[in-house]
């Protein structure tokens, strides 16, 4: 609230009188009130006992009132703060101190800040006097606005009135009034700040101030102000409702025909927006510098002629020199796996903003090279094209590649070994067998039978181990059901049963998967069955992923002798093969998949080692567990 929002009012008698009371005895305030208002019909009295709320009150501008009538011996604020704060805001607002002592001292102050100073009293005389001191104070002060709103209006050119229909809030402000206040506002400026043109004219424009306000922008400003210079600067305002805003504000002084000061006219602009990215630039830029000099990674920021322009720290503590020995070198300085040539016309061709990989090398100060990885993409920085590479040292990742060549041909030497050097002398071995079951007939023979075709298990099994992953997979949709029938045929059974409940489709390689589930068919079928069991048999290995011969009664269901039933099933994310027999205990479920372990005589240690190799192959997830009925469930998660 201010007192010059009453300009308007009509200086006629009759025009009302709003009047806020301040007395912190509530009943002298009352009988106070009720007398003025006998003693003076167009006189409105309102009334308050806290001195800080009715600072709060003026502020507000919830009523609009006239004139401050206000006592002097009040608890934590007396009469005086209370004019003095008034006078530092409402410089023109009427104030009257209405005081039981009767002090020089007080008086004098009063009477210095502008306010009337009078006595309390009980008699109807009294309270007249103070009636008719309030009528004349404001009769004064409205006087002396209409006189200054007729002056403004004559100064107030058709072409400032213009300014109503600018796009950025302009208010013009009054010099040879006290504390310079605004007595022209546009519509642009009330649509920013929220206040409306009554409730900003004949304020200071301070009253858009907070405490985030930045003193020294404010205190630029009142320099500028006082030295009747223009200025511009950007502060942080406030809207009415509380809300901050930033305002570009740029404040000149207008002269009249004469030299003189007419006013000063103020701009207002929002510009929050760009503030907000600004602040989200710097914020973005100070991420990246710290992103820069701290990367794991050497950063190298170079000109399309191989002139490097930065690195980072990364960059120099593994070559060994400073930035400043760094910048100015060329890429070719630094790379000898480089040619000028090649990567000019590589950097020529490299589209903006699209990162390029390939590999590298750089040399160390001390003549010592490592390859690298560089990725590597042309930016627009400050309005030049620069490329910024991103390298790597790949040192390990050469030497691991290095060793895995090594491993695969130490692998194709093994793999000739034992599918030729080996199994040829077997194959003989087998031939000369069946010779000599023609000529003779010895328990012998068996025993040797048995201990040839676990040899054949054997090599048939290395040789899955020793060549998996060297061809390409063929992924494709299998339908599990057809896939386990047909495996099932391709096991000895020995009376066991296959359930198949799913029609679920896989996307796999077929030979893998088919791999896969003939070595948990024979899993389940050599350990799950106890009539396949010898005493020390309670383990959960095979062998062979060689084709045999089926039994006659090798069919998808066995002969019904007891024997364990496979299950086949789908699974929320996958499928499952479980089994109903012994089952594998808790404590050999995380070594299962090892290679080489069994704890059956008959198995290679190598059938669930396939297994898992064939599920990491495709990425899926295995799992083994107990099944329904007590049996061994492997589970595949494929998703």
């Amino acid at each position: 609230m201010d007192s010059s929002r009453n300009a308007s009012r009509s200086l006629s008698v009759s025009a009302s009188i709003d009047v806020l009371y301040v007395e912190d005895d509530r009943d002298f305030a009352a009988r106070a009130a009720s007398q003025l208002e006998r003693e003076r019909g167009r006189l409105t009295v309102h009334t308050e006992s806290d001195p800080r709320a009715a600072l709060d009150r003026i502020r507000s501008g919830d009523a609009a009132f006239d004139c401050v009538v206000c006592g002097y011996d009040m608890p934590d604020l007396d009469g005086l703060d209370v004019l003095s704060r008034v006078r530092d805001e409402f410089p023109e607002l009427p104030f009257i101190l209405f005081t039981e002592r009767a002090r020089e001292e007080i008086a004098g102050e009063a009477i210095s800040a502008g306010a009337e100073y009078l006595r309390k009293g009980d008699d109807a005389t009294q309270y007249r006097l103070l009636a008719a001191r309030i009528e004349n104070a404001v009769e004064r002060v409205r006087t002396t606005r209409a006189s200054r709103s007729e002056t403004l209006e004559t100064r107030l050119s058709v072409r400032e009135r213009a300014m109503d229909e600018a796009p950025v809030g302009i208010v013009l402000t009054d010099p040879h009034a006290a504390d310079n206040p605004i007595v022209y506002a546009n519509e642009q400026f009330t649509e920013l700040t929220g206040y409306g043109r009554d409730e900003a004219l004949g304020r200071n424009c301070r009253f858009l101030q907070g405490e985030a306000t930045d003193e020294a922008s404010i205190a630029e400003l009142r320099e500028a102000v006082e030295d009747r210079e223009p200025v511009t600067t950007e502060l942080l305002n406030y809207r009415k409702d509380g809300t901050e805003f930033w305002n570009r504000v740029r404040v000149a002084p207008i002269f009249d025909d004469d030299g003189g000061i007419d006013f000063f006219v103020g701009f207002q602009d929002d510009i929050t927006p760009r503030k907000t990215y600004e602040e989200l630039l710097r914020s973005n830029t100070a991420r990246l510098e710290a992103l820069f000099e701290h990367s794991p990674d050497l950063v190298v920021v170079h000109e399309d002629d191989g002139t490097i322009q930065d690195v980072n720290q990364r960059m120099c503590e593994e070559l060994g020199y400073s930035e400043a020995e760094l910048v100015g070198k060329t890429v070719w300085d630094l790379d000898p796996s480089s040619e000028r040539d090649r990567s000019e016309s590589f950097w020529a061709d490299l589209p903006a903003n699209e990162p390029q990989r390939f590999e590298g090398a750089l040399e160390r100060r001390d003549g010592t090279t490592f390859p690298t990885e560089v990725h590597l993409i042309q930016l627009n920085l400050a309005g030049e094209d620069l490329f910024v590479a991103m390298i790597r040292d790949i040192s390990e990742q050469k030497a691991r590649e290095a060793e895995l060549v090594e491993q695969n041909e130490r692998l194709d030497r093994f793999t000739s070994v034992v599918s030729h050097d080996l199994r040829n002398p077997l194959q003989v071995a087998m031939g000369r067998l069946e010779l000599l079951r023609d000529d003779c007939d010895s328990d012998h023979l068996d025993d040797i039978d048995r201990a040839l075709d676990r040899m054949d298990d054997l090599i048939s099994d290395l040789l899955v181990l020793a060549r998996d992953g060297d061809d390409a997979m063929t992924v494709e949709p299998v339908a599990l059901s057809d896939l386990a029938r047909t495996c099932w045929q391709n096991v000895v059974t020995d009376g066991a049963t296959l359930a198949v409940e799913t029609d679920t489709v896989v996307d796999a390689d077929r030979d893998q998967l088919q791999q896969l589930l003939e070595n948990l068919f024979r899993n389940a079928v050599e350990h799950g069955s106890t009539g396949n069991q010898t005493a020390s048999d309670d383990a959960v290995e095979h062998g062979s992923t060689g084709s045999r011969t089926p039994s006659d009664g090798a069919v998808e269901h066995g002969s019904a002798d007891g024997g364990v039933t496979v299950t086949v099933g789908e699974t929320d994310r996958g499928f499952f093969v479980e089994d109903d027999g012994v089952g594998i205990p808790p404590e050999d479920r995380d070594t299962v998949f090892e290679a080489g372990y069994t704890t059956s005589p008959q198995g290679t240690g190598f059938g669930l080692n396939i297994v898992s190799q064939v599920a990491a192959t495709h990425g899926w997830e295995v799992t083994v567990s107990e099944g329904a009925e007590g049996g061994a469930r492997f589970e595949f998660r494929v998703d």
